[in-house]
């Protein structure tokens, strides 16, 4: 099925052959004009997702998840202690965290880390939705892509359940990085031109920017102090 079927199906214009969008996107949200824009960018590309932000609006699970913790501990963080946090790590947050007077040692940390996947995983497997990006694209993308992959620093095992649970799990692979390592090394290895990044990253926009990525920057809550210097931007 070429591009031009896919957006006869959905109603929508096929882009001219050999041209290229030049405006950007400032944060729209529509799914008709994005899906349009975006369709030449992925076929015959690799299509690389990050989750939490992207897929999914999880961001206020995992605070809301570091709020419970901490609470079962008799501690209580800032109003804004999340907003530094958004896209590490979690051996990397409860570090920080630790160090900045969590109630706990590092040696507690993978303790932490089952106990809190716990809770993340019941309200997300209970509540979460994809977001509006991943329920339209995601399918548009399948007939045109090379190939689509989440790359994310959440749990490859949640993750998978839940595209699973949403209908989505037959368009796209999720991708495993190393135990406890930051999900950049992967990363870079999928980043391979062509290729399209949607991300609501500063950092790893900027990476996919290097290694020649289409960008797509993502803005939701949890991310008002990024730029997100990218080719497209819209919001959850």
């Amino acid at each position: 099925m070429t591009t031009r079927d896919v957006c006869d199906a959905a109603g929508l214009q096929a882009p001219i052959p050999g041209t290229r969008e030049v405006n950007m996107f400032n944060d729209a949200k529509d799914p008709r004009a994005l899906t349009q824009r975006l369709m030449r960018e992925a076929t015959g590309a690799r299509v690389i997702w990050d989750f939490d932000g992207v897929v999914g609006h999880t961001e206020p699970l995992h605070e809301a998840s570091y709020r419970e913790l901490a609470s079962r501990r008799g501690y209580v963080f800032g109003a804004d202690f999340f907003d530094d946090l958004v896209g590490h790590t979690e051996q990397w947050i409860w570090e920080r965290v630790i160090s900045e007077g969590f109630p706990a040692g590092m040696n507690e940390i993978p303790l932490l880390h089952r106990e809190r996947g716990d809770v993340v995983a019941d309200l997300a497997l209970g509540s979460l939705e994809p977001s509006w990006l991943a329920a339209t694209l995601m399918p548009a993308f399948a007939p045109v892509a090379e190939d689509q992959v989440v790359v994310s620093n959440g749990d490859p095992d949640l993750i998978t359940a839940l595209l699973a649970q949403w209908d989505l799990g037959a368009f796209v692979d999720v991708g495993r990085r190393a135990l406890g390592r930051d999900k950049e090394v992967l990363f870079r290895t999928l980043c391979v031109p062509p290729c399209v990044v949607l991300e609501d990253s500063d950092a790893y926009l900027s990476l996919a920017r290097e290694h020649g990525a289409f960008t797509v920057g993502v803005r939701h809550s949890h991310n008002s102090r990024a730029a997100l210097d990218a080719d497209i931007t819209t919001y959850l």
